[in-house]
């Protein structure tokens, strides 16, 4: 960080810290080098869920919402399967 990203946008309000900006370069960055074309993959499908399991719904006992909630479950016990150690 201190060599390739110099400029203030790289930084949140404090100066100290990365912003997300930042954050995103780095792990690109990281991700090219030390992670497999596999492991990508997983780390986009746990995103996914990860995302879906923050999901607030504005009616929680719509026949839509139960869809998606049976989805995201269904997505989990597929990666629990491949990936044992994951949990969420």
């Amino acid at each position: 960080m201190m060599d390739e990203l110099r400029d203030y946008r790289f930084y949140k309000e404090d100066m100290v810290h990365p912003s997300k900006l930042a954050v995103d370069y780095i792990w690109e960055k990281f991700s090219d080098v030390w992670l497999t074309k596999k492991a990508l993959e997983t780390t986009v499908k746990v995103g996914a869920v990860q995302r879906g399991l923050a999901h607030r719904p504005f009616n929680s006992e719509s026949e839509e919402h139960q869809k998606f909630l049976k989805n995201i479950q269904e997505k989990i016990t597929y990666l629990q399967k491949e990936y044992p150690f994951i949990s969420f």
